[in-house]
């Protein structure tokens, strides 16, 4: 059989990345096999199988690249700014951007179904890493902010920025259940429910029209 072509081998690539991206993300990694995938991509499990040594290879680059795409909406944009407040509207400005991207409204809670076991561990660790990261990026900006007089954590800032990454796994899981409106308003509430207590008034307005 001759050989595929770069571009051939780009295309069988792709459709097996994106059918992998999608039933993890349906059904979790227990909940889908090397076939299904397979199968959705329209490919046999010997083409697959020349691309990655095994659904574990799969699901790791499918769970980077739910990373990257929480990165390019939430936490980069983030980064990239110095005033706190920015920092953190940009946090729930991005979280209701990354929800309408089609590339998750098919659902992705199956990525937080990972069953806790030895052989896991790799998997387990990549998905630990992402949240820590993350957080340690909220804590830095709730700290900026606290230092700034603009905030006031106290003790809860630790909490605080653990609650907040909470509440964006926890809009994300059900994706499939809300419309983009019913995101849009839940992210308002919650932002000024968390903020109330901790930012000046004029912070918590600034906040809430950045949203």
């Amino acid at each position: 059989m001759p050989r595929k072509s770069s571009e051939q081998q780009f295309d069988t690539l792709q459709a097996i990345n994106e059918q992998a991206f999608v039933l993890f993300g349906r059904f979790g990694y227990e909940g889908v096999s090397v076939g299904d995938i397979a199968k959705a991509a329209k490919l046999s499990k010997g083409a697959l199988y020349w691309h990655y040594h095994g659904k574990e290879a799969l699901y790791l680059a499918c769970l980077k690249r739910l990373h990257a795409i929480f990165n390019e909406y939430i936490f980069d944009p983030m980064r990239a700014s110095d005033d706190p407040v920015a920092r953190i509207s940009a946090v729930f400005a991005g979280l209701h951007q990354l929800v309408q991207d089609p590339r998750v409204t098919q659902g992705v809670a199956g990525y937080w179904l990972v069953p806790s076991r030895p052989e896991m561990a790799t998997l387990e660790s990549a998905q630990r890493e992402f949240e820590e990261q993350s957080i340690a990026a909220i804590e830095e900006t709730l700290q900026r902010g606290t230092e700034q007089q603009r905030f006031d954590f106290g003790r809860d800032l630790q909490d605080m920025a653990r609650a907040i990454m909470a509440i964006i796994e926890a809009i994300v899981l059900p994706l499939r259940h809300q419309s983009p409106e019913e995101v849009h308003l839940n992210l308002g509430v919650l932002a000024r429910t968390l903020f109330r207590a901790y930012a000046k008034p004029e912070d918590l307005d600034a906040l809430m029209q950045l949203i």
